[in-house]
């Protein structure tokens, strides 16, 4: 029987996304209690959309559109909180933080760390428990994150510390840098932590974020951080999450 491209194609995708999914079983940071992965039992199956190929090496997975060769995924969401103290970036709709949340974004947890494994990310094994609020920096492989929107028709962008940071606060946005952690898999019942609580990327050091801020943004100073209105459209504007790993990305060691 002749095998078309087009079908060769779904069947390396179907094993690419079967790939991934047990991958990110197998990442799913530790409980905060242990330096060791924590058992899987099985659950509930996480909600994934469906990883569609687009050519070019690139997928979309539910709303998210990943490309491969750019080492980047997009995801389309919207201002959530302005001038409210943040302790998150980004989280999913309806999460448990949403009302803390810069960013609302049209992605389960699961769908977002797929991604985040597809570009080739995987938690850093030598980075031990951590708690929220905690101020030890924590360790992992960079990512960078931007910010995008359409203005008057022309595309506007900043980084993802630019878009939170008051420009009176004293923390330079070019000295904040982000890590992929993992979020966590609850062993008493197989559901990953970042699908049940909606937290995809914070900086107080949560550990059910899947993205976190290395040193973390107003630990011990709750309300120091509540987005910077002068970079960002008004809250319920559409805009763009970009999250990109760069070319020379070993993980953020510990000072």
């Amino acid at each position: 029987m002749r095998i078309t491209r087009a079908a060769a194609t779904l069947a390396i995708t179907a094993g690419l996304l079967l790939v991934a999914r047990h991958d990110a079983q197998a990442q799913a940071a530790p409980s905060p209690a242990t330096t060791s992965p924590p058992p899987f039992s099985a659950g509930p199956a996480a909600p994934v959309g469906e990883l569609k190929p687009l050519g070019g090496d690139r997928y979309q997975i539910g709303r998210i559109v990943l490309d491969k060769k750019a080492r980047r995924f997009t995801v389309p969401g919207r201002v959530h909180v302005l001038g409210k103290p943040l302790e998150y970036l980004a989280t999913s709709p309806g999460g448990m933080k949403e009302y803390e949340t810069l960013l609302e974004v049209d992605a389960s947890g699961s769908e977002f760390n797929l991604a985040c494994i597809l570009l080739g990310l995987e938690r850093d094994p030598n980075q031990g428990p951590y708690w929220q609020f905690s101020k030890d920096p924590l360790s992992g492989p960079r990512v960078e994150i931007r910010v995008a929107w359409q203005d008057g028709g022309k595309r506007r962008e900043v980084s993802a510390a630019e878009a939170l940071l008051d420009p009176k606060d004293p923390t330079k946005p070019e000295s904040v840098e982000w890590v992929y952690m993992g979020s966590l898999m609850n062993p008493a019942d197989g559901l990953f932590a970042a699908d049940v609580t909606g937290t995809l990327i914070g900086f107080v050091h949560d550990v059910n974020s899947i993205i976190e801020s290395v040193y973390g943004l107003g630990i011990g100073a709750y309300g120091s951080v509540s987005g910077n209105p002068a970079k960002l459209p008004p809250e319920g504007a559409p805009v763009e999450l970009i999250v990109r790993v760069p070319r020379e990305a070993p993980p953020t060691a510990k000072p």
